[in-house]
């Protein structure tokens, strides 16, 4: 199974913050599976590391992401341009468009892991939180 990983859920883990549920944190520590990681994740917590709207080191999660080998950094790409949603805001919508590819181009097991109330109603892909 591919856990496509939302940008609050991903500094969250990071952060130790009790906001997170238990079972997502089981789900990220699981060596068994496979986290995906959309580059725009990444881009947002740059920009909210240098706003200072959270605490987290963007270096820090860089290097624990790319020495993890059940995690893929996922680059916005045309087949994610190909799936992006229109009835997201552009952040969401490619996060949700990555997930996406891996279940409809890929051909892989995949949910996206988020508590974003617009993804999960929109009911694009199946989520877990």
């Amino acid at each position: 199974m591919h856990f496509v990983v939302d940008t609050h859920v991903l500094v969250w883990f990071f952060e130790g913050n009790k906001r997170l549920s238990q079972r997502v944190k089981e789900i990220l520590e699981d060596e068994v599976n496979l986290l995906v990681i959309p580059s725009i994740v990444l881009a947002e917590i740059k920009y909210l590391c240098q706003s200072g709207r959270i605490s987290v080191n963007l270096e820090k999660i860089i290097n624990v992401l790319e020495s993890d080998t059940r995690c893929t950094i996922y680059p916005l790409d045309l087949s994610v341009i190909e799936k992006l949603p229109l009835n997201l805001d552009i952040h969401d919508g490619i996060i949700c468009a990555t997930a996406l590819v891996y279940k409809e181009f890929l051909k892989e097991e995949a949910c996206l892991v988020t508590k974003d109330e617009k993804i999960i109603k929109s009911g694009l892909i199946k989520t877990i939180f």
